[in-house]
């Protein structure tokens, strides 16, 4: 039992220290934060806020948490095994995933002076939008404006991917991380796309919903 709690409290120690060290990277970012051609502190700092702290994202962290767990124990994929502390222990190391990963990019993106935020192109078309989003997925803009390799991202990525092995009492090997990062990475075209489309897709719904709440009028 010794042994399990002291393995257990490497575990969280490897997580605290990581998600520390992404804040105290933040915090160096934004003392080197230059004002000319660069997003300003507070536009990074409330774009920070709303991606770690916005009610609505955790609540959609919380239910994905959700369906995970009942995926994983409807096939019986790394079956957690301790009822009913699974979903709190998932959910707390989504919580730290997405803390570690914003805060690093939040950093990072201050001392790389690059703009990671995505935006709908306001191109017209399908296929013009959906090729924009994609092209653009892993990249990010500079202090002048042009496109470049979101470095930020990716390092947030890894954060991210570090702190959620180590909660999970995974071994940090660089055959591992590197493996989960590659994997992670592919989320950002999921992302791109559904900011690109997610106008039209609101439009859509509320239509949608107007349509069949006038019956009931």
């Amino acid at each position: 039992m010794v042994h399990s709690l002291t393995k257990v409290t490497g575990r969280k120690a490897a997580v605290l220290r990581w998600t520390i060290a992404s804040l105290a990277l933040s915090v160096c970012g934004l003392n080197a934060q230059s004002a000319t051609g660069d997003m300003t502190w507070q536009e990074r700092w409330d774009t920070y806020v709303e991606r770690t702290f916005d009610w609505q994202r955790i609540s959609l962290i919380a239910a994905g948490t959700a369906v995970d767990s009942v995926i994983e124990e409807t096939f019986e994929i790394g079956k957690c095994g301790r009822p009913p502390y699974c979903y709190p222990h998932d959910f707390g190391g989504a919580i730290f995933r997405r803390t570690a990963r914003s805060s690093m990019e939040l950093g990072a993106g201050a001392l790389l002076h690059e703009d990671i935020r995505r935006r709908p192109s306001n191109l017209a078309g399908f296929r013009p939008r959906l090729k924009y989003a994609l092209v653009h997925a892993a990249l990010a803009r500079s202090s002048d404006g042009e496109w470049q390799l979101g470095y930020s991202r990716f390092l947030g990525t890894f954060a991210a991917d570090t702190v959620d092995s180590a909660w999970r009492g995974r071994a940090l090997t660089s055959g591992r991380l590197f493996g989960r990062f590659g994997i992670s990475t592919t989320t950002y075209f999921q992302d791109a796309v559904w900011t690109e489309f997610k106008p039209d897709i609101t439009r859509f719904a509320r239509r949608i919903a107007a349509k069949h709440f006038s019956r009931f009028r």
